[in-house]
């Protein structure tokens, strides 16, 4: 009788990552989104007030990002993952009971730094452990659950916050961080497949299409990289538009006279859309690689801000949320993906850190031109970055150490 073939860890681990990524999302913009309003209304506050201070929460949230990616890459995603999930749950919670706008301020900040910061890098950190031939089709399902995320959690938030409130909304999705992302945590996180007597992409043997390392670079090594910093970039488009739309989406569509029931509504297809450009990319990201993937969805990006400006209102605001979506889900798996591909694995943790801090910077950056300036000029903007970062995609030579196709 034959041996029972034993599922091999890396399916676990690939569960466990999206489970990890769609429980971030009360901590991400598509999760906070909806209770803007409400806390501008509870606490006094006008909503571009709200804004700064959720800005200035990604911003100093994100700054642990590469000491706890320093941290993953010394101790492994499985020693960290416990105080991770532990601190989104309780960010939820101090959210739940702010006063005022001190304490608005550094639940954002919390809530921003854990969850982005803090759980998403440490699975990102395990996946990428895991997974080399198939690292873009991995890191695509682990994104997978961000985009359901968005799909399932405004909704939620929104049904809870009218029946019982806003406050008690957080301590909802708290609630639920904890008891279902703790088990999953402690059962199916890993460190490295070698700590297992296992091999990463399921125990097959890579063929000849694989990435071939011939080094890994140090932080100040990479740093020097041209590449890098296009991925910076990417990271800085990524985050500002993102946030800025999904955040003035509510606004934008008003203006064009769209309801707001009708305008929510319209938030889900960026999700959808984010469920087809994950899967999409992962596989452009096997083939073709990040840097390649990575130009692809800086030009749906740029689509999708010439869109807001000419026509907001093009398919009833389904258009431009559309282009959005797509453009967010492939750029997210490309940054899920491109540390690991092109500078190895000796410092990813901190490199994706100092990607998040980057990242963090246009987050809050985003909305914060809205509120100085002008939406105009924060449409002018992001069509100049999204130009730097295609720019650097072409021309940047790959490093010295980097993977060679």
């Amino acid at each position: 009788m034959p041996a029972r073939r034993k599922l091999h860890p890396g399916w676990l681990v690939m569960l466990a990552g999206l489970v990890a990524t769609f429980m971030t999302t009360p901590g991400q913009t598509v999760g906070v989104a909806p209770f803007i309003d409400h806390i501008a209304s509870d606490l006094a506050l006008t909503r571009n007030e709200v804004l700064t201070y959720y800005s200035l929460g990604t911003l100093f949230g994100v700054l642990p990002a590469p000491f706890i990616g320093r941290l993953a890459d010394r101790f492994g995603p499985r020693r960290v993952i416990t105080f991770a999930v532990v601190a989104v749950s309780a960010a939820c919670l101090a959210m739940a009971l702010v006063q005022g706008p001190v304490t608005l301020a550094a639940a954002f900040t919390f809530l921003r730094g854990s969850a982005t910061g803090g759980l998403g890098l440490v699975s990102g950190q395990m996946i990428n452990l895991w997974f080399v031939r198939y690292r873009g089709r991995a890191n695509a399902v682990s994104m997978l659950g961000l985009a359901l995320g968005g799909l399932i959690i405004p909704g939620l938030s929104e049904q809870i916050t009218a029946a019982f409130g806003w406050r008690v909304s957080y301590m909802v999705l708290g609630a639920g961080v904890l008891a279902i992302m703790l088990p999953i945590g402690l059962l199916f996180f890993r460190n490295h497949p070698s700590a297992y007597k296992s091999t990463p992409d399921f125990g097959r043997t890579p063929d000849d299409k694989a990435p071939v390392i011939s080094g890994s670079l140090t932080v100040s090594e990479a740093l020097r990289a041209p590449m890098m910093w296009y991925f910076l970039d990417v990271a800085v488009v990524l985050n500002a538009v993102g946030t800025a739309l999904v955040l003035d989406h509510l606004r934008l569509l008003d203006a064009e006279g769209i309801d707001r029931s009708a305008a929510i509504s319209l938030l889900g297809i960026v999700p959808m859309m984010q469920v087809i450009a994950v899967i999409g990319g992962g596989l452009l990201i096997d083939r073709l690689g990040t840097r390649a993937t990575g130009l692809i969805g800086l030009a749906i990006n740029g689509l999708a801000i010439v869109c807001v400006v000419a026509r907001p209102d093009l398919l009833g605001g389904a258009a431009y949320v559309a282009l959005l979506g797509l453009s967010l889900g492939t750029l997210q798996v490309v940054q899920g993906a491109a540390m690991a591909e092109h500078f190895g694995m000796r410092a990813m943790g901190a490199l994706r850190g100092i990607v998040f801090v980057v990242g963090a910077f246009g987050a809050a950056a985003g909305p914060l031109i809205f509120a100085v300036w002008s939406p105009e000029t924060g449409y002018a903007a992001f069509l100049t970055l999204v130009g730097v970062a295609a720019l650097l995609g072409i021309f940047s030579p790959a490093p010295h150490a980097a993977r060679n196709r």
